[in-house]
């Protein structure tokens, strides 16, 4: 047996580090791009099970919403489990799911292996981050979260897409199956091959139960009223008393993390103005992205009565445009400062959105994907420059605190945000089970407007700095 000797002082070997990320990179690439394939197939799940675009939607949003939710609690978690057992519980979720999306006899049902599987996928997506700094030294930790960022933003581009040809060939079921063996083969080389790679502290902090029940159940109540919002007047009462309850347990919440020593999310982040505008900023871009990569498939298959494999094709050039500008702005926000960067994102992300409005069913599809690219430059300028701006604006001790809030707030009222604009969409189409151009349009309107109220925030409160 050939002896490694590249070993690190505070890494793993180069041969047994490149089989670690390996494994657990494969089961987490099919973790993400699960959170975009249903996006192609929306159009045939709604028709078959006979619901409308506000519920069928939910399959996506509900899915990241559910991931928001217990990204925020893995921390504890890693403390807590050895990474191996943890990683591999996660993938049997994951696989579960899958396993119940496909013999799924109704929507109900179906819904529910959705949040199963985003359940092991909101665990692996926090590990494999905290695994690729523990295999590697600290000299090359940015070439580690490069890897990790590299497939956790592709494999969601690449979701529509591959779903999309999937269903047009073999249904929509197909997806669970190509999915399920996958997970299944990363679970029988994970057993072998991977080890406990993550240092956890001699005292682990305690878990905050009040507090992990009170971020679930206040975000839960307030998407119920959302969803319960979309059903009609009839549910008018129930969704405002949703909404109450849910701001009721979230205003308790922040309270707590305020005055507890070991908050589960620590709220004092948003003390710093930056933190809080670039955050608010943030969060406008990925409702637009969400929104946006959610009804542009609906629009090409139930307006223009293309496939599902269009449909993905439609979406897939702006979405790795985004990942590939992704670098490019982050050197232009240490260059120049965040100001340029909100300008010239806002109002190309504006410009783009206004476009849409614009479209029929009698729209080339070239120009589509045009604008969906044009709106994607808008999100790179806005969403990871801003994102690394928050972070920049707080002490070095609390950086993977501020981290944490904005990876689940992103999650979470994006999902909310893009219900409550599809739910708008729907409400202004003439189709009871689907879309049409002009309930598009009037969605892509409201989109547009909360973009230019962003825009006026972010500048007028955005402190400014040595550069911008």
């Amino acid at each position: 047996m050939i002896e490694d000797t590249d070993q690190r002082p505070d890494g793993l070997p180069r041969r047994q580090r490149f089989v670690v990320l390996a494994v657990m990179m494969s089961g987490t690439t099919a973790a993400c791009i699960s959170q975009s394939m249903m996006i192609s197939a929306l159009p045939t799940i709604m028709h078959e099970y006979g619901v409308n675009a506000s519920l069928g939607q939910l399959l996506t949003t509900s899915y990241i919403f559910t991931l928001g939710l217990i990204s925020a609690m893995t921390a504890f978690l890693v403390h807590r489990v050895n990474s191996k057992t943890l990683f591999i519980a996660s993938m049997l979720c994951f696989v579960t799911g899958c396993a119940a999306a496909l013999f799924a006899p109704n929507y109900p049902l179906l819904l529910a292996s959705r949040l199963l599987q985003a359940g092991g996928a909101g665990i692996a997506l926090p590990l494999i981050q905290v695994v690729a700094l523990s295999v590697y030294p600290k000299s090359e930790y940015g070439r580690a979260m490069g890897l990790v960022g590299l497939i956790i933003g592709f494999a969601p581009a690449i979701g529509p897409t591959v779903s999309g040809f999937l269903i047009d060939f073999w249904g929509w079921r197909s997806v669970f199956v190509v999915l399920g063996i996958i997970t299944m083969v990363v679970i029988a080389l994970a057993l072998p091959l991977l080890t406990d790679v993550v240092k956890r502290p001699d005292e682990p902090e305690r878990f905050d139960v009040p507090s992990g029940l009170l971020y679930t159940l206040g975000f839960c109540a307030v998407m119920a009223g959302v969803t319960l919002a979309e059903a009609g007047e009839g549910f008018a009462l129930a969704a405002a008393a949703a909404f109450v309850a849910g701001a009721t347990a979230l205003a308790v919440f922040a309270r707590r993390q305020l005055r507890i020593e070991n908050p589960l999310l620590k709220l004092a982040c948003f003390r710093s103005r930056t933190f809080t505008v670039s955050t608010v900023l943030v969060l406008a871009a990925q409702v637009a992205f969400m929104a946006g990569s959610i009804m542009v498939p609906l629009f090409v298959q139930d307006v223009q009565g293309d496939s599902a494999a269009v449909s993905g094709l439609t979406i897939l050039p702006g979405a790795v445009l985004l990942g590939m500008l992704n670098p490019v702005t982050g050197r232009m926000l240490d260059r120049r400062g965040p100001r340029p960067l909100i300008v010239v994102g806002c109002a190309v992300l504006v410009a783009g959105t206004l476009a849409f409005c614009l479209l029929d069913a009698n729209t080339p599809e070239w120009v589509v994907t045009v604008l969906y690219g044009v709106r994607t430059v808008g999100v790179a300028c806005l969403m990871m420059p801003l994102t690394a701006h928050a972070c920049a604006a707080l002490p070095t001790a609390d950086i993977a605190q501020g981290t944490a809030i904005i990876t689940s707030f992103r999650q979470i009222f994006g999902s909310i945000a893009s219900s409550a604009l599809i739910a708008v969409m729907a409400s202004a189409s003439g189709n009871p089970l689907g879309i049409d151009a002009f309930g598009f349009g009037v969605s892509f309107a409201v989109q547009a407007a909360l973009i230019v109220v962003g825009f006026v925030v972010g500048m007028a409160l955005l402190p400014r700095t040595a550069k911008g």
